[in-house]
């Protein structure tokens, strides 16, 4: 008599974390809620308590069977690829299917990834789960690439860059201007790994001879307006939480004033929550990313020089969170709700297409002089930079100066004397 109702529970958890991770795929993990799924399953909140008891034990359990499918997902995919010749084209197509595979909307459980990632609550368990994901995606290609000569050990590099590839990806697959960039980005990523020359890169000086960027929202604004005070709050807001965490009232709340306060201030919400992404941009961007050279002799920088400038950047071994930590989290999570709303794709067009400019153009005075930091050096960079920032805040895992270090030497090459 046990058996069928150990059978029956069993199709009953598959059913219902089929559901749950449908529902975050189209509409978030934060937007779930045991009584909608329990409609959509036709059964009772009480049958969901317990199997998972509550929210946060489904979560977590929606977390396990997504990595379980992901497990899946990479021992097929190189099962597919097995005996590919590893010349530079074949591994850049690879690469490329890689991504429009786990951007593709069908994909559910990658979406559980990228929420989880972005989530705001970080407990232990949570860590546990995502460094056992993180681990899952490295060793997955670093088993591939062992089989293809002159790449090394660039799997944990190639993980972090096609992680925030992959949220643009998401956003921006339909648009040629996306296509062309990401593909010459990653094409050098490959000549890298594969000790080829570097080729020019045309397609990211043709976008960047287009692109206009947007001035500081808060240009001219005194510090204590509360226009500049509304500001504040929502880019907290956004840094913390997610393009979705701000609203009238969540912003209004804490400046203690009338929800109409907005309304006299910015035409419309949307104009506000631009303002409000960019802003988050520029208060919190380094002098030298914004385009200001650092004081001292670019003559005296040398690696250690240039890892303690960076480091505080991200989340590292001294604790909390860098500037590249909150950029990345805002970025995805813009490319989430981009693949929702057509008319954040701009943004998030503007925000992939010049990866990498403050970092070559402003390089004098950074970068060790011996370093080729080329315009596709400085993309891979940037695009690792975000993905390891990530990373390092899901998983509790910080990013140390050594490793910094480490990838600089991998993904950029000295200068021959």
């Amino acid at each position: 008599m046990s058996i069928p109702q150990v059978n029956s529970r069993a199709a009953d958890a598959h059913q219902i974390l089929d559901a749950a991770i449908a529902h975050a795929a189209t509409r978030g993990l934060s937007s779930l809620t045991l009584r909608d799924l329990a409609q959509a399953v036709g059964k009772s909140t009480t049958v969901i308590v317990n199997l998972f008891g509550a929210k946060a034990g489904l979560i977590y359990a929606v977390g396990e069977e997504a990595l379980r499918r992901d497990a899946v997902f990479h021992a097929d995919f190189f099962q597919a690829a097995e005996g590919l010749p590893p010349g530079r084209d074949g591994l850049l197509a690879l690469v490329q299917h890689y991504v429009r595979l786990r951007a593709a909307p069908d994909a559910g459980f990658v979406r559980i990834w990228e929420e989880l990632t972005l989530a705001s609550e970080r407990t232990g368990e949570r860590h546990d789960l995502m460094r056992r994901w993180q681990s899952l995606r490295v060793e997955a290609w670093r088993r591939y690439l062992a089989t293809c000569n002159r790449t090394g050990d660039f799997s944990s590099s190639l993980v972090a860059i096609l992680d925030i590839e992959q949220f643009y990806a998401g956003a921006l697959m339909e648009r040629p201007d996306y296509q062309v960039i990401a593909t010459e980005g990653l094409g050098g990523l490959i000549d890298r790994m594969l000790g080829l020359p570097e080729a020019q890169p045309a397609a990211t000086l043709w976008y960047r001879d287009r692109l206009v960027l947007p001035r500081a929202p808060a240009d001219g604004m005194e510090p204590d307006s509360m226009r500049r005070r509304l500001l504040d709050i929502a880019a907290d807001q956004i840094l913390a939480d997610g393009l979705t965490a701000i609203s009238n009232r969540s912003v209004s709340a804490v400046a203690g004033t009338s929800t109409s306060t907005l309304a006299y201030h910015w035409p419309d919400m949307r104009r506000f929550v631009l303002d409000a992404v960019w802003h988050a941009v520029f208060r919190d961007m380094p002098r030298y990313l914004a385009g200001q050279k650092p004081e001292g002799d670019p003559a005296l920088v040398d690696l250690d020089r240039w890892a303690a400038r960076m480091a505080p950047l991200a989340c590292i071994a001294s604790g909390g969170e860098g500037f590249y930590v909150r950029y990345a989290r805002l970025i995805a999570s813009i490319c989430v709700e981009a693949r929702r709303d057509a008319s954040l794709r701009d943004l998030a067009m503007l925000l992939r297409g010049p990866e990498g400019g403050g970092t070559y153009y402003n390089q004098g005075g950074i970068w060790p002089a011996d370093f080729d930091l080329t315009r596709l050096a400085a993309t891979r960079f940037a695009l690792w930079y975000k993905g390891a920032a990530m990373a390092a805040s899901s998983t509790g895992i910080p990013i140390e100066v050594a490793d910094l270090k480490a990838t600089a030497d991998r993904l950029i090459a000295r200068k021959s004397r």
